[in-house]
């Protein structure tokens, strides 16, 4: 087997294309390509040909993680269970995602904080349910309790501002908002201190 291409790809910058017997066979990165020893017309072993497919693969699967978490801040877990939907090896999603944490790029502890922030602005949760959410993105749960505390997150300003968000959506069924709020974590004594007690059709909160 002879290599008879490496290409550079201007569509994908630090990427070329390999190609084996005037066959693409793949994108390496290149680093890849120099470690691997890899020139134009030169002869590869059959192992050499194994080695050269599976950093291939690994160069594949690491493209598409680094395009996954450079969408918008995601969790380990979240690129792993991304890149395992993938048909990505555990061992070899194991090993991006280290990687990809060593360089920053997948950061739990930025993570937790821009998800409490989106949240204020966005759609205010009780603690209880903003930690409940990060719970299930498995990042650490001291790092979360740290993160809310150190955010001075206050749940009784986050209620004031869903009330005054969401009141107009349920047209006056307190019965509906009341049990809206109650799902978003919030205790049910603070709810009724700002909306009052819900009607006696609320089941088995009279």
């Amino acid at each position: 087997m002879k290599v008879t291409a490496i290409e550079h790809m201007p569509h994908n910058p630090g990427m070329y294309r390999v190609s084996i017997d005037n066959k693409p066979l793949g994108y390496l990165t290149a680093d890849d390509v120099l470690s691997l020893s890899l020139t134009r017309g030169s002869e590869i072993s059959t192992a050499g040909y194994a080695q050269l497919v599976s950093r291939i693969k690994y160069a594949a699967f690491y493209t598409s993680a680094l395009r996954h978490a450079d969408r918008r801040l995601r969790s380990q877990a979240e690129v792993k269970s991304y890149l395992r939907s993938r048909g990505c090896d555990l061992q070899t999603a194991t090993s991006i995602i280290k990687e990809l944490t060593r360089l920053g790029i997948i950061d739990e502890s930025k993570l937790a904080e821009a998800y409490v922030h989106d949240s204020e602005i966005l759609k205010p949760l009780s603690r209880k349910m903003l930690a409940l959410k990060l719970k299930q993105k498995q990042i650490d749960p001291e790092l979360i309790n740290s993160t809310i505390v150190a955010s001075g997150y206050d749940d009784a300003q986050a209620l004031d501002k869903l009330i005054s968000l969401r009141r107009g959506r349920y047209g006056g069924n307190r019965a509906r908002f009341f049990r809206y709020l109650l799902r978003q974590g919030f205790s049910y004594p603070e709810i009724e201190k700002r909306i009052g007690r819900p009607p006696s059709n609320f089941g088995r909160f009279k």
